[in-house]
Order: C-alpha cells, then sequence, then structure tokens
C-alpha cells in the first residue's frame, strides 16, 4: 500500500513538473534543484528527483554530469530537425485517419474544434489552446488505426509542446491554425486521404519555418551577448 501511495506521489510530481516545463514557467536552460521544487511543490525531494529521472527520459530535461538537472536548451537546427520527423510520421497519420477514422474520432474531433471556436483568443487562455491543438494532432495519430506510428507520434509531441505556445503566440497565428484544424476535420471525413496528408504537411512544415526563425533570432542575440560578455 506504502508502495502504491509513493507512485502515485511520483507521477502526479511527474505531471505537474512535466506541464510547468512544457508551459515555459520552468525555462529553457533552468538548473532545476531538486530541494527548490520540492519545497515549491509541497513535498520531499525523492519523488521530485524519481520524476526529474523520468522527465530526462522524454528529453524535455537533460542530465549534466556532475551539474544536475538543466530544461534542455534546443537549438534552431534541433528544432528544424524535430519537425521535419514531426512532419513525416503525421502525413501518414493524417492519411490513415482519412481512410480509418471511426464516427466517434469525427465526434471527438468535432468536439475539440467546438470548444477552439468559442474560446477566448486572450493570451491568457493560450494554455487551453495549445492543449486543444495537441490533442487534435494526438487524435489523428490515434485514428490512423496504427498502433506504432500513434505511439511515434505522442513521443514527438511530448517534445514539441513546449514550442506550440510559440506557434500560435497571436491571436492571427492562433486563427490560422485553428482555420487549418477546421479543413482537416472536413478532409478526413470526406475521405480525401491525399488532401488531408497535403494540408498537415504544410501545417507542420509552416509551424517549423516559424519556429526556427524565433528560436535563430534568439540564438544569434544568446551568441553577441556572450561575445560581448567575454570582450
Amino acid at each position: 500500500m506504502a508502495i502504491a501511495q509513493s507512485e502515485l506521489v511520483i507521477d502526479d510530481v511527474y505531471s505537474r513538473l512535466h506541464g510547468m516545463v512544457v508551459s515555459n514557467v520552468l525555462r529553457s536552460g533552468q538548473k532545476l534543484v531538486d530541494r527548490e521544487l520540492a519545497e515549491l511543490l509541497g513535498v520531499s525531494r525523492t519523488p521530485v528527483r524519481e520524476a526529474l529521472g523520468r522527465l530526462a527520459m522524454t528529453g524535455l530535461i537533460e542530465n549534466r554530469a556532475r551539474r544536475g538537472y538543466y530544461v534542455s536548451r534546443f537549438s534552431a537546427d534541433e528544432i528544424s530537425d524535430l519537425y521535419e520527423f514531426r512532419v513525416m510520421l503525421e502525413v501518414n497519420a493524417a492519411a490513415l485517419a482519412a481512410r480509418h477514422a471511426r464516427p466517434s474520432d469525427l465526434d471527438e474531433f468535432e468536439r475539440i474544434l467546438s470548444d477552439l471556436g468559442s474560446s477566448s483568443p486572450e493570451p491568457r487562455h493560450l494554455a487551453t489552446a495549445v492543449r486543444r491543438d495537441l490533442e487534435i494532432h494526438d487524435l489523428i495519430a490515434r485514428a490512423s488505426g496504427n498502433r506504432s506510428l500513434h505511439q511515434a507520434i505522442r513521443s514527438v509531441l511530448d517534445k514539441v509542446m513546449c514550442f506550440v505556445s510559440v506557434e500560435i503566440a497571436n491571436r492571427e497565428a492562433l486563427a490560422t491554425a485553428y482555420h487549418e484544424h477546421c479543413e482537416l476535420f472536413q478532409l478526413i471525413t470526406r475521405r480525401d486521404e491525399e488532401g488531408a496528408a497535403d494540408l498537415i504537411r504544410m501545417h507542420v512544415d509552416n509551424a517549423r519555418k516559424s519556429l526556427v526563425n524565433v528560436f535563430q533570432a534568439r540564438d544569434e542575440l544568446h551568441n553577441t551577448v556572450m561575445a560581448t560578455t567575454r570582450s
């Protein structure tokens, strides 16, 4: 019983820390001190250490030898590679979803779109929009009927969660993503495999280009600051 309770605590701490990383509460490159996190979450250091170990396996944080845990800092090139891989997976998932999606999948897709359409575009609701956005992509992967593909996409989505808030950080980007998801729903409903594949390719690749521009600017600024500091 005590072991089961301990696992529940670890699961809860993992979930909370995961949410803090992907929502950028814990920032890129930030050092994660187990004592501070334990105080913040109101738990002992042991479940925090266990949860950090699990998070390191996702790639969202990294364990640096003799230095401890840090929130992973992705370069523009790493983000581009990750999104190119995401395109390869999701193009196939969208085509398969158009072929295999069940009425229950389409009902769930329509419900998520309804929630997105009725939500406010204000910045304080961005976390909800990010969650719904990822639910759509996970749903499409599940509707493909290919479990291995679904698992691979879920793994990638875990890594890109912290970037989706950058993708849809303003009203225009949020509206564009919503309309593209609505069109994707129509294509899958009509069983248009090629159309669904083409649209999701454009959708994810546009996100890749936008993110690469943002992170290239960040990297250039970081390098300029470091050069100034050294001089």
